[in-house]
């Protein structure tokens, strides 16, 4: 269904009333809260106290020369891991701010908007947009509480305290830890829901369309899919500056843009040059969905192998957003989204070798040849 030029300039004229209309009577702010408070980081029945050892600085700088006592259990290995990544994560924070444990205060700085039409996105979206982060960050919090009654945990803070000590600094610390792991997923969770529900959509779009028609409906998915990424490569880039995502931005919209409206290169005999539209089969379309999919397994594989606890991966965070352990890498739940994707990538290549074999025009040409015979009378 097309937009006529009188309801797009409705729909624009609109856009711009609501976004001023924002701008006068809404201020919004992201949401700003702790996920993890110092209270919850002790097992039921202790008390955290005040001590008169040296402050969490200086044990996290000279943390490198305590020998880690580890009890031999299933995650004596995972703990140390852990308590590393910890270490670091601290060191680097405390080098940057030595007061970070007890900011005067939680505000984010406000976002800096340079130009007309980022402002004007700004007052348009970001209600919405913080207002699903804080949903997000409600689940995060209730997950890690849940985690926080598993043996896992308990087996971690027992070997922590053991380094750090049992007081309200190391309580803090390891809370702060996990709030602000945690404040990172929050992102990574909006946006695989929403690829979750653009890919069940177009899944749907496909089957339910007659089977004349599944061939421009599944080209028509497939191209305004590449023009999405390239929109959202595009925010990526314009956010972030940074030339790489951008070029892929580039590179996406015209893949999308030409599978939108094919077009090809052509020569007269008079040697002009012009440009002519084409009509793609559908082995090209199942051949071109195939490398689509593709491109994303390998995307997706690549953060599994490349993403470190240090540098946490999309995938590692969804799978700590699930399981509410922000302290552990999961590499059991990596392992098993590897081998998913691996056999999902295979299932749908062996479906296009099909698909692309299949020859419409024999098919077409048996049915009318069947159509045609009659039944003799005797």
């Amino acid at each position: 269904m097309k937009l006529g030029k009188k309801t797009l300039t409705k729909i624009v004229i609109g856009l711009v009333c609501l976004s001023c209309a924002l701008t006068f009577f809404s201020r919004p702010h992201p949401p700003v809260r702790e996920l993890v408070k110092a209270s919850q980081e002790m097992p039921a029945g202790s008390r955290l106290v005040a001590t008169g050892a040296a402050p969490i600085s200086s044990r996290v700088a000279n943390s490198f020369a305590l020998a880690l006592v580890l009890v031999k259990s299933e995650f004596s290995e995972k703990n140390a891991k852990g308590i590393e990544f910890l270490r670091v994560w601290a060191q680097e924070n405390f080098q940057k701010d030595p007061s970070f444990l007890h900011p005067v205060t939680l505000d984010v700085p406000p976002e800096v908007h340079h130009s007309i039409i980022d402002s004007f996105l700004f007052n348009l979206f970001a209600a919405p947009v913080y207002f699903l982060q804080g949903q997000v960050m409600d689940i995060i919090a209730n997950r890690i509480d849940h985690f926080h009654h598993s043996r896992a945990y308990l087996s971690f803070i027992g070997d922590y305290y053991e380094v750090f000590g049992m007081d309200q600094e190391s309580a803090s610390l390891l809370a702060r830890y996990q709030s602000e792991r945690g404040k990172t997923a929050v992102n990574v969770i909006l946006c695989a829901v929403f690829w979750l529900l653009v890919t069940i959509g177009g899944i749907i779009a496909v089957l339910t369309a007659k089977l004349g028609a599944r061939k421009s409906r599944g080209q028509w998915l497939l191209a305004y899919g590449w023009l999405l990424v390239a929109v959202l490569y595009f925010v990526v880039a314009w956010t972030e500056n940074q030339v790489a995502v951008m070029a892929s931005s580039v590179i996406c919209g015209a893949i999308g843009m030409f599978l939108l409206k094919p077009l090809k290169l052509q020569i007269s005999e008079e040697g002009v040059l012009s440009l002519k539209t084409v009509t793609l089969s559908p082995q090209f379309i199942g051949i071109f969905a195939w490398i689509s999919v593709s491109l994303v397994a390998v995307r997706l594989l690549t953060w599994i192998t490349v993403g470190t606890a240090f540098a946490p991966d999309p995938l590692t965070l969804l799978a700590c957003s699930w399981s509410g352990d922000f302290l552990h890498e999961p590499i059991h739940a990596k392992k098993d989204i590897k081998n998913l994707v691996g056999i999902l990538w295979l299932l749908y290549g062996l479906w296009t070798a099909y698909y692309i074999s299949y020859d419409p025009k024999s098919s077409a040409e048996v049915e009318r040849t069947l159509d045609s015979l009659q039944p003799i009378n005797k």
